[in-house]
């Protein structure tokens, strides 16, 4: 079962083909490099996984997992970032607390 709207295999390969070179966002938040914009010229397969060929920004050669990027993003992407001002990380807190406090929690921190 795949998503309503979701490319086909060949069809993800036919648009890389159509877009190639071109540049692509990291968008993965907890890859290294989120939110960097990267030049691609290619891309391979690598146990099935679509990795895209890109310039690190060092300018060495590198891939990149095809779904950490927003290579087949309908509309571009912006990155974004979880900031907390001081009554979010005073809220975040009283959750942590809350969570450790209950019944058979393997959160038992100090």
């Amino acid at each position: 079962m795949g998503f309503a709207g979701a490319l086909s295999d060949g069809d993800r390969l036919q648009h890389l083909r159509s877009v190639l070179p071109c540049n692509v966002r990291v968008t993965a938040a907890m890859h290294p490099l989120f939110g960097k914009l990267l030049a691609c010229s290619g891309f391979e397969r690598w146990n099935g996984v679509l990795l895209l060929v890109v310039e690190l920004p060092d300018g060495s050669p590198g891939t990149v997992r095809g779904d950490a990027t927003d290579i087949f993003a309908a509309a571009p992407m912006t990155p974004t970032e979880l900031v907390l001002d001081g009554e979010g990380i005073n809220a975040l807190h009283g959750l942590v607390v809350a969570l450790q406090r209950r019944p058979g929690s393997r959160w038992k921190g100090k």
